[in-house]
């Protein structure tokens, strides 16, 4: 265990929205990094260095959560000595996670039949996981 670690959760359902593994992590990112409130405002630098990728990939990782609704993305600026506004950075907001797609929970088979486990004695039992009663 490590001590003074922060820790957060994810829906074991995320596994079945099929999002890349840079989408996976940059979602990660954003999830540890967002407060009680969901928010959060690492810079893409900062997403990209913490999530191993590119500036780039990054980018294209938060276009594709916000599109399937994983996140949002609120621009924000700032007021320039000049009179003109720029974007200074993003703020990203943790959203309920999307329903699941159709296909969740059904498990491709390979051949059906029973599954079998090694009991303590290395004797072969049915093992009762993923089997439908008759």
């Amino acid at each position: 265990m490590i001590l003074g670690e922060r820790f957060f959760k994810l829906s074991n359902a995320l596994f079945s929205y099929h999002l890349t593994p840079i989408q996976f992590t940059v979602y990660s990112f954003l999830v540890s990094s967002a407060g009680q409130k969901g928010k959060c405002w690492p810079s893409m630098k900062t997403i990209a260095a913490n999530c191993h990728c590119s500036e780039t990939a990054a980018r294209e990782a938060i276009a594709a959560l916000e599109q399937k609704g994983f996140i949002r993305r609120v621009k924000r600026y700032q007021d320039r000595p000049n009179g003109s506004i720029r974007q200074t950075s993003n703020a990203y907001y943790i959203q309920e996670q999307p329903p699941l797609p159709a296909s969740w929970g059904h498990t491709p088979t390979r051949g059906g039949g029973v599954i079998y486990e090694q009991d303590e004695g290395e004797r072969l039992k049915p093992s009762g996981v993923g089997q439908v009663p008759a």
